[in-house]
């Protein structure tokens, strides 16, 4: 009888710990591409079963390209993303083409967490319930890691990183940008308003991958009083090819346009009002598509977009007109200097940071707008019209 007793207890142990070792969770973390969508690196969640031989992912960063309405609904920030699962192998043999890193956190988790977030995940991909609204800041692949481990796993105490100094979100989108393609971090940028300008709190860093991978390294289970990550390791070590800084090029461009503009000011040329349509032109119509992320999308974050002070539509006007010598001409000038000169005080007050390159098309545009007056009095005529009298 106590033999029997022994061998029950044997077997419902070693069910216990096979159990725990069958069905391993772990969180992986992408680096950064050079494409535009793999600006900010990527977040995943790996679940391995060595009982029925599976390795899959959990991925929220799927969406459908096939999507007829694909463009205007990521224009307007109504774009919806989905969650799906593939094998490891599908999932790491895209990074391993694109030479990213891809760093992987086991987790410290119970039979019971290891369970929850199974079944969330696994009623997470049906059809009915696996599409959510993409928000860049508040939404995404990484935070959606974040909202299972802090709201739909029990006993896990998250401890989100600290920088020091804190950051705001534009900062953060800069520090990533930079390393992508031409332009991104400069058109970024502009596109984003004063939201962007908010100090990200350390929850809300984790909208970045990277600080998702931080913030689980600081985190514990409660379960067992233990550190959440059990151990990690690099599946794919981070290619140096990967990394190109980029930041020069929309520096050199607005060099560009500032000494042009001051060639435009001093030059007698026929051609040069044809010049200073154009520039008017391409100023106007970015500010266009400012104020239509503005105003007619639900993109949060390009709200209050102080930037439409110098990138402002009515240049598109300004581009017919601004070599009439009208009275309307000139008002349509005048506003268009002002909004220029606001943007200081506006700074001041609002704290919305520009880029270096947006400072010196300010300038620019400060040149080709103001008119010193061409009407210069003779001192000596005036006096001595003063004398016939």
């Amino acid at each position: 009888m106590i033999r029997v007793k022994f061998v029950y207890h044997f077997i419902i142990l070693l069910c216990f710990f096979t159990k725990s070792y069958a069905q391993q969770i772990s969180v992986l973390t992408c680096g950064k591409g050079q494409e535009i969508y793999s600006t900010f690196g990527h977040s995943a969640i790996r679940v391995v079963d060595t009982l029925t031989k599976t390795d899959v992912v959990y991925n929220y960063g799927l969406f459908d390209f096939e999507d007829p309405a694909f463009i205007p609904k990521f224009i307007n920030g109504k774009l919806d993303y989905k969650v799906g699962k593939e094998s490891f192998e599908d999932f790491f043999a895209q990074y391993v083409y694109q030479q990213r890193e891809v760093k992987e956190q086991i987790l410290n988790l119970s039979d019971s967490q290891t369970k929850e977030i199974i079944s969330f995940l696994e009623w997470n991909i049906l059809e009915a319930n696996k599409m959510y609204r993409y928000d860049f800041l508040y939404n995404n692949c990484a935070t959606k890691i974040i909202d299972l481990l802090e709201q739909k796993t029990k006993g896990i105490s998250l401890q989100y990183f600290k920088a020091n100094p804190p950051s705001s979100f534009r900062g953060l989108i800069h520090q990533n940008a930079k390393q992508s393609v031409p332009m991104i971090d400069w058109g970024m940028d502009l596109g984003i308003g004063l939201p962007a300008d908010k100090i990200a709190t350390p929850r809300e860093y984790t909208f970045l991958p990277e600080f998702v991978y931080k913030s689980i390294q600081l985190s514990k289970n409660e379960w067992n009083q233990k550190p959440l990550v059990a151990y990690e390791r690099v599946l794919l070590p981070v290619s140096e090819d990967i990394i190109t800084e980029n930041t020069s090029s929309p520096l050199h461009l607005a060099w560009f346009i500032f000494a042009l503009s001051i060639y435009i000011r001093f030059s007698k040329r026929t051609w040069i009002p044809y010049l200073k349509s154009f520039l008017f032109l391409l100023f106007g119509l970015g500010g266009m598509v400012l104020t239509f992320e503005w105003f007619f999308t639900e993109h949060g974050i390009t709200k209050m977009n102080l930037n439409l002070l110098w990138l402002n539509p009515i240049f598109v006007l300004f581009a017919f007109i601004h070599n009439q010598k009208s009275a309307f001409s000139e008002t349509i000038r005048k506003i268009l200097l002002a909004c220029i000169v606001l943007i200081w005080p506006f700074h001041i007050v609002f704290g919305q940071h520009f880029a270096k390159p947006s400072i010196w098309m300010m300038w620019a545009i400060f040149i080709l707008l103001i008119q010193p007056k061409v009407v210069f009095v003779n001192n000596f005529d005036l006096l001595s019209r003063r004398n016939k009298f």
